[in-house]
């Protein structure tokens, strides 16, 4: 997930820049994310304005499972940010590193960097940014009680701070979690929110991740039509952006649906591509989760 740069009172040419950015991030547009990230730099910027550049080119890498330029240009990141010094900015770096960590399955080393970064961060926002981080590492452990706790920390900081794209992002993963736990009637009553909210805010990648999760939800529940409807729409979005990830999770859901329908050959045609997928993104736990699941089709 993405969180936008700080404003300031009078926007510098760098400072459109990087605004301009970040929109087509939220959008999935991810090469014009990455052109303006760079326009922002040959802009004449200012230390802080460097440092959301680099900070916002290295979430666009991450989504697009680049790891080693991500964790390049959010390294970068930190150095500046520490020279301003900015500890909201170093805390927000960091956690981009912790998102690629925990994509790649090393939830204690990310938990490691979350903790670093909690003590650096001063405002609601990036506090809420870290303790949502923290969550998701609890919750695929399934330790759901911590995960919990975690997501409802996060949630408050980011009402406390008034930052509502935080709040649909913690509201999504929170629904994934009542998911996860296996409550889905809980997950679809948290994505309605969740839904309302990323709309009402022109969030496209955040909204169609929570439609995803939406999917999920639906087949648990038995609705295989509807859920199928809102893969198409997500399944599009994301094969658009060039997000290997969230292309491979919306094929697992597809490889459900067929289950759920008795025809396992098109469930083990889904499930090997989302694989396939999966791998290109380098999605340690869900690769991990869609071998398991591809090899009982092949016996």
């Amino acid at each position: 997930m993405t969180h936008p740069p700080e404003r300031i009172q009078v926007a510098s040419a760098a400072r459109t820049h990087i605004e301009r950015g970040f929109r087509f991030e939220n959008a999935g547009t991810l090469d014009r994310a990455l052109d303006e990230y760079r326009a922002a730099l040959d802009a004449s910027p200012t230390l802080s304005e460097q440092a959301e550049a680099h900070l916002g080119t290295a979430r666009v890498h991450r989504t697009l499972s680049d790891w080693a330029e991500s964790h390049r240009e959010a390294q970068i990141a930190i150095r500046i940010a520490d020279r301003i010094p900015n500890d909201d900015l170093v805390a927000e770096a960091m956690n981009v590193e912790v998102g690629t960590l925990q994509v790649q399955g090393e939830f204690d080393q990310a938990d490691k960097l979350a903790h670093e970064a909690i003590k650096r961060a001063k405002s609601p926002r990036v506090r809420g940014i870290t303790l949502q981080n923290l969550g998701r590492s609890a919750a695929e452990r399934r330790e759901f009680d911590t995960s919990d706790r975690y997501f409802e920390q996060s949630i408050a900081a980011f009402r406390e701070g008034n930052y509502e794209l935080g709040l649909a992002i913690a509201l999504t993963n929170a629904a994934k979690a009542a998911l996860d736990r296996g409550n889905p009637q809980r997950s679809i009553e948290i994505g309605v929110e969740a839904i309302g909210l990323a709309r009402r805010l022109n969030a496209l990648d955040v909204l169609l991740s929570t439609v995803q999760n939406q999917a999920a939800a639906l087949v648990a529940i038995g609705d295989l039509q509807s859920a199928e409807d809102l893969l198409t729409e997500a399944l599009g979005h994301f094969t658009s952006a060039r997000n290997l990830v969230r292309q491979a999770e919306c094929l697992e859901i597809m490889g459900d649906i067929s289950v759920r329908r008795g025809d396992n050959e098109t469930a083990a045609r889904c499930y090997a591509r989302a694989a396939d997928l999966a791998i290109g993104g380098g999605d340690a736990p869900l690769i991990e989760r869609l071998h398991r699941r591809v090899t009982p089709q092949k016996k």
